[in-house]
This record gives C-alpha cells, structure tokens and sequence, in this order.
C-alpha cells in the first residue's frame, strides 16, 4: 500500500507539495485470440503473418468497500483521506483491455505468387489485479501500457481455410497521481545573485532612522557632491552606536559571503574608538552558530575621503538559516573623550562561493 513511510528528521527542513505518480501495481495482460478465417481463394502454403495491436484502451474498475475492509492496509492518519469517497473506500481491483489486432496475411497461390489479406479482431479482456489497491482519488488513476508483444501460430486447412492462434502479451504498469510533500534542497552550484541587503545605500529614513536597517545612536549624514545619504554611527561620541539589518532570505548552507563597505571618520578633535564590522549566522531558533568579524582602530579610517573595507566569512554551517550584518562603533573609555564619528555607505552582502 504505498502511502507513506516514517521518517524523523533532526532539523527543521524546508518542504513544498508536489505532483508525484504512485505506482499501484505492475500487471501483465495475457490476450488469447482463436480465429478461423477464409482466405479469398486457394492457397498452397501461408508464406508469413505480421500483426500488430491499435487502438489499445485500458480502463480501470473501481468498487467501494467499507473502510473497516482495510484497517491492516491503510495508515490510521490516512483514515479521513479514504472516508470522503462516497461509499468508503475506493479499490481498484481489475482493469479492462480492449483494443483492435490488425494482421496481414501473406500466402501463395495455385500460381506460385505471393499475394496478401487483411483482417483485423477486435478484442476486450477484464484483468484481474494480483493485489487490490486503494485509492485516494478515482480522477488522478492513469493506466501506462508498454508495447504489446504479439505471437501468432497457424494451420493452413484444405488451402482456402485458415486456423490461427494468437497471443498477446501486454504489460500495465497502474499509477495514481499523489499530492505529497517532499524536501526541499538549495542547488549546490547557485550562488544567491546580487547584494541581499535592503537599502544598502543607506538611502530610506523615518527621521533618524534607516527605514530597513536597526540603528542606535545614528543619523543620516549627507554625502559630499552626490546628494545621497550615508549613516554616521556615533551621533554623541561617548556612546557606543550600532547599525544591523538581518537577512532572512537566500542564506544557504556550505557557501560563503564577503561583507564590503565604505567608511570615513568625521574627525572633530580626538579619535578615540573602534569599528567592528560583523557577519553572524543563526539556526531557525534564533542561535548563534557561526560568523567573522573585523575590528578597525579610528586611526584605520581616513578622515579625509570615503575607503572600502571587506571581511569575508567562512562557509555557512549546514543548519544556518539567516545571518546579520552588524556595524559597532566603541569609544574607548579609557583614553580621554572621543569626538569623533564614522560614517558607512554602499554596504555589499553576498554569495561569493559554492559547496
């Protein structure tokens, strides 16, 4: 009864519903023809006898039985699937083969010329399954049928009399069409495509806030000839200030990402802080797993034009299933009182290398 089997799966997994065909059964019909024929005229010997089947139909036969009939066969869970059919259970337990034997007929006449006749019988046979099977749905059962093999034996009676044998040989292979849920597994060759960031130019604000981004102690500064704008971590120096955007999409296991970024230092009279710039991936329930960071002293950063920086991460573990990218800015409070901000722009996250 192919309707499920059990399967524990450690991870949460990611599954879609699909079309499948379910094989019920592989059957071989065996058609037995027994047809006399008179030839148009005298023959001396029948020199050969070609056939083959058209028009071939197989048509299944369903019946509705109780469903206490298979509580042995059918999984409890599957019971309310059987129950909607009208009547209970629906089984398939025969199928019915119909179709047209057309041969030709090949003898030798009182003259010695090899002439030929035609015939064609039609035929129909009920076929019993070796093992009944249910069904979830009358309308999704297709029956595949293979290239009949076909075996003809003849006794040629008084010349103009023909006694002929034929066999025919058919194999059904009957499938349902299921609705089932499989796994659903990332190409091993695909990098995600592109910058998987919302607004990495830092563009959208409500106010101080990046409209795509978390933020604390961050304003939006301009950029110099452009008109764009850029975030600047450190809106009262003293404090620490972060900006962070989670990637919920696209993070696939066993492939690595880089983190790019532009910075500059609005230097306004001490410089006295650090930048870390950070890739962290979590699990489905929310747990650090794995990641890099990089850490830049303020003297790193220029404060006289924008550089880019880059930190690549090693490879996403297998059960990572999003990632943040997180910019830090820490004044250090053991110096005297840092005055200075940083600015970040045009922030690139992405896919650089397969399994």
């Amino acid at each position: 009864m192919p309707i499920q089997f059990e399967f524990t799966e450690p991870e949460i997994v990611t599954c879609m519903k699909i079309v499948t065909p379910v094989v019920l059964s592989d059957e071989e019909a065996q058609v037995l023809i027994d047809k006399t024929v008179h030839l148009p005229e005298l023959a001396k010997k029948i020199d050969h006898i070609d056939g083959w089947v058209k028009d071939l139909e197989v048509e299944p036969v369903f019946i509705h039985e109780g469903l206490g009939h298979w509580h042995m066969v059918i999984p409890k869970e599957w019971h309310h699937h059987f129950n909607q059919c009208v009547g209970g259970v629906s089984v398939i337990k025969k199928v019915i083969v119909s179709g047209v034997l057309h041969k030709q007929i090949y003898y030798v006449d009182k003259d010695d010329h090899v002439k030929h006749v035609q015939e064609e019988i039609h035929f129909s046979k009920m076929v019993e399954l070796a093992k009944p099977q249910p069904v979830l749905d009358e309308d999704e059962v297709v029956i595949r049928h293979f290239r009949p093999r076909i075996d003809v034996s003849w006794d040629l009676i008084r010349g103009g009399r023909l006694q002929q044998t034929g066999v025919i040989l058919i194999r059904l292979k009957i499938v349902e069409e299921r609705q089932i849920f499989v796994q659903v597994c990332p190409s091993p060759e695909i990098c995600p495509v592109g910058n998987l960031l919302e607004d990495p130019g830092l563009e959208h604000w409500a106010g101080n806030v990046p409209i795509f981004w978390g933020a604390v102690n961050v304003r939006p500064t301009r950029v110099a000839h452009s008109g764009s704008f850029a975030a600047e971590l450190g809106v009262v120096p003293t404090q620490e200030a972060a900006l962070f955007q989670t990637i919920r999409t696209n993070i696939q296991a066993g492939r690595s990402y880089k983190l790019s970024f532009w910075a500059r230092e609005d230097f306004t009279g001490t410089s006295n802080y650090s930048l870390t710039a950070e890739v962290r991936f979590f699990d489905r329930m929310g747990m650090a797993i794995d990641g890099a960071s990089s850490s830049f002293p303020g003297s790193a950063i220029p404060d006289n034009g924008y550089q880019q920086f880059t930190i690549s991460t090693p490879a996403a573990p297998m059960n990572a299933a999003t990632a943040i990218v997180r910019f830090t800015f820490m004044p250090n409070v053991s110096l005297p009182g840092n005055t200075s901000m940083v600015k970040i722009d045009d922030v690139d996250f992405s896919c650089v290398g397969g399994i």
